[in-house]
């Protein structure tokens, strides 16, 4: 299994009108920007690379795709290298440089005791995800985290995404998808699973056209993720809006 099961609920225990509440990590559940700015920027300098314009758009994407546009001429043995150098650098210091939003313990806590199935879906290294979970007590709350692995053929979201959703044996039209960026979006979409924009993190207004509502803070996440929970009884498909 790709993922990691930690809570030990089985979908045979909860009502089955609940859904399934699959969350993105970095500028969802964590302010992880510091850490991930901060070694790109090291690494960078360290290979006196030329990059101009801000580095906030490189939080989210798999790594893998950010060393394409960093470095357009370079050889796959160079961005390899790229990649290699900026984990070793957020392994050693990165991954520290991390807090937890305002409002997502709370919650996540309160979803996690009206019995919902909480998952985490994130283009981090699944290694790395768990780390930072654990390190702010968040891991229990979750029935598996799903991150990416070297091994994994394709490092894309939404393969990740299908992968966690097969896995778990998840009904698709049960299932939200909660994150921040476009790629979190266009992976919930490509799955055909209801997706709401995280406001409070790094996605543009832009980006957040692409989800089917969006969430000014995580208190408004428990509203519109009980309004959706009625839509699916009432099963109107995944297609409509989460709030309407």
């Amino acid at each position: 299994m790709a993922g990691v099961s930690f809570s030990g609920m089985s979908s045979s225990s909860l009502p089955v009108e609940l859904a399934a509440l699959i969350f993105d990590l970095d500028g969802t559940l964590t302010d992880s920007k510091p850490g991930i700015v901060g070694c790109l920027s090291e690494v960078l300098d360290a290979r006196e690379l030329d990059w101009r314009g801000p580095l906030d758009r490189f939080v989210g994407p798999p790594v893998e795709e950010w060393t394409v546009e960093l470095m357009p001429a370079g050889s796959d043995e160079d961005r390899a290298a790229l990649a290699r150098e900026y984990r070793a650098c957020y392994d050693r210091v990165g991954w520290k440089n991390n807090s937890v939003f305002a409002g997502v313990r709370e919650m996540l806590a309160d979803l996690h005791e009206q019995g919902f199935r909480l998952f985490v879906c994130t283009s981090k290294q699944q290694h790395f995800a768990i780390r930072v979970l654990d390190l702010f007590e968040l891991t229990g709350l979750f029935t598996a985290i799903y991150g990416d692995k070297a091994e994994y053929p394709n490092h894309g979201k939404a393969e990740l995404l299908a992968r966690l959703l097969r896995e778990q044996s998840i009904d698709k039209e049960s299932a939200i998808m909660i994150g921040d960026r476009s790629y979190d979006f266009q992976a919930a979409r490509a799955n055909s699973i209801r997706c709401i924009a995280a406001a409070w993190g790094y996605g543009s207004p832009e980006e957040q056209l692409l989800a089917d509502s969006v969430a000014a803070s995580p208190t408004d996440v428990r509203g519109m993720v009980l309004r959706a929970t009625h839509r699916i009884a009432d099963g109107i498909p995944s297609g409509a809006a989460p709030d309407e």
